[in-house]
């Protein structure tokens, strides 16, 4: 299987040097990620600057493109340029903290996936929790076991598989959840501050208001261990055709 990785941590992050080391040797591999973080960049695209892809060496794979733009730039650019042929799946991830709820509206992990998803290519968002995961051994397992189940059980046009993995070994995961999103709110007052010419600038807020721990969502249940399943996109309306319960044991 040829294979696009992506993500929005950039080129150097570990998350997706982790998945060319586990996925090397049993994929074509294609890597093509910003040159630097562009977390929270959502579906942006760059429209008013040209894009620059600069050739890089990752051992594992078949070929290698930092790009000064955005992860749906990465994207577009692999699907229409960068990639010989059309690869069969793209994985953006494995992103560096969870991407729940309504923080999926934001991330630049799914927007890359819904791009994907939105050209008609299988895609699947990875996450690992905690803005500092360790475990992410854990996470490229799984990404393994999705690679598969995304062949088994293709998605309708649009949609993509949007997984978050707890960050613990793999003996401490409790199993599978196919989920809906969770409301995550923050804190949305700025922090207000002043330079030493006395004007004022902003820092984004970073409290969280948490959810009902017994909620049946992504974020009650990556809380308590489980790895969360939730296909997600554009035809929102076919959700109900997804059953995967087979797949995880009648989980549900």
């Amino acid at each position: 299987m040829t294979i696009l990785l992506v993500n929005d941590d950039g080129i150097d992050a570990v998350g997706i040097r982790c998945l060319v080391a586990a996925l090397s040797g049993k994929h074509t591999l294609r890597v093509i990620a910003p040159d630097r973080q562009r977390s929270a960049a959502s579906m942006s695209m760059t429209l008013e600057q040209p894009l620059r892809a600069v050739p890089r060496e990752i051992d594992g794979a078949a070929s290698a493109y930092a790009v000064d733009g955005m992860p749906v730039d990465c994207v577009r650019l692999g699907l229409g340029n960068l990639v010989p042929g059309k690869p069969d799946l793209v994985i953006s991830g494995i992103n560096h903290g969870p991407n729940l709820g309504s923080d999926t509206l934001y991330s630049g992990t799914c927007g890359a996936a819904q791009q994907a998803a939105i050209l008609g290519v299988q895609a699947i968002a990875m996450s690992l929790d905690h803005r500092s995961p360790t475990h992410f051994e854990t996470a490229a397992a799984v990404t393994a076991r999705m690679i598969a189940i995304a062949e088994k059980h293709p998605l309708p046009f649009g949609m993509f598989w949007n997984v978050n993995v707890p960050d613990l070994p793999p003996e401490e995961i409790k199993g599978y959840r196919i989920t809906g999103l969770a409301m995550v709110h923050y804190n949305d007052v700025y922090v207000r501050r002043e330079d030493p010419l006395g004007r004022p600038y902003y820092w984004v807020p970073r409290g969280k208001l948490p959810c009902d721990p017994d909620e049946d969502t992504d974020y009650a249940w990556l809380r308590k261990g489980y790895i969360t399943v939730t296909p997600m996109g554009y035809h929102s309306e076919k959700l109900d055709a997804v059953d995967l319960s087979d797949e995880f044991g009648g989980e549900a």
